[in-house]
């Protein structure tokens, strides 16, 4: 394959729909935000992309291994603790909340457990004997392109529905929070692995 086909493929996993418990992960992950607060989000899909780069870079040189079942279990959890969490900021005004520095470590550790997520699918595409660095990068790259697409829509949505229906910041944090937390429920126990 060449380098185009590898960043191409790293954008069309994380947009596919098929798996889309990455895309609720990164609409659980922003949804507490308006869009003049665009600085905070791309912090956050930065922090999330500096933990599934770790991984997914240990995971395509063979040096971590976990069972894969785990992963995909463990991936709507995120989801879920990431859901919940967002309750916290339903009541919030305008300052910055104290404290919010949390959601990068919590962005980077579940960016680790995505990462594993992402080297399974990289592994398949990986021609066999193939140098691993550049398609690795380039499918990073692509997978970091299609999650800023990702949320760039959903900030543009939110500000327009926001805008134009009247929501209240308060109920569009409690909607998103019950919709990404159940469907992570869901996904969990569909992928439990005992």
């Amino acid at each position: 394959m060449d380098w185009f086909t590898y960043l191409l493929d790293g954008i069309r996993h994380i947009t596919d729909f098929g798996g889309y418990d990455h895309m609720v992960y990164l609409i659980a992950l922003v949804s507490i935000f308006e869009y003049d607060e665009i600085k905070r989000v791309l912090l956050l899909a930065t922090a999330f992309t500096v933990g599934h780069s770790i991984t997914l870079i240990l995971a395509g040189l063979n040096l971590v291994h976990v069972d894969p079942s785990w992963i995909e279990f463990l991936i709507p959890i995120t989801i879920l603790i990431t859901g919940l969490t967002n309750l916290r900021y339903a009541n919030r005004v305008k300052e910055p909340i104290p404290g919010h520095g949390w959601r990068y470590l919590f962005a980077i550790v579940f960016g680790l457990i995505h990462g594993l997520g992402f080297s399974s699918y990289f592994r398949m595409i990986l021609n066999e004997g193939e140098s691993i660095v550049a398609p690795l990068l380039l499918f990073n790259i692509g997978v970091e392109i299609g999650q800023l697409l990702i949320v760039f829509c959903f900030m543009i949505l939110a500000f327009a529905l926001q805008s134009s229906l009247k929501i209240r910041q308060r109920d569009w944090i409690l909607f998103f929070a019950g919709l990404t937390s159940g469907i992570a429920l869901l996904i969990a126990a569909e992928a439990w692995p005992l």
